[in-house]
């Protein structure tokens, strides 16, 4: 039981680090050619319009 659970955790580990690396190079492809100022500049979306476009995303 104890080994299963160490391949699951390990699985998990390669798992979710194989994704951070994947989003990473997204937001690095998206922050691509702004500008300094551009790519540090907070930018707030109100819960609501989040809630909505989300919604809208067909799965």
């Amino acid at each position: 039981m104890a080994g299963s659970a160490r391949a699951i955790d390990v699985y998990a580990k390669a798992n979710m680090h194989g994704n951070l690396q994947r989003d990473r190079q997204a937001l690095l492809w998206k922050l691509d050619g702004l500008s300094e100022y551009d790519s540090r500049r907070p930018l707030t979306v109100k819960i609501e319009q989040a809630a909505k476009s989300a919604a809208s995303i067909k799965r």
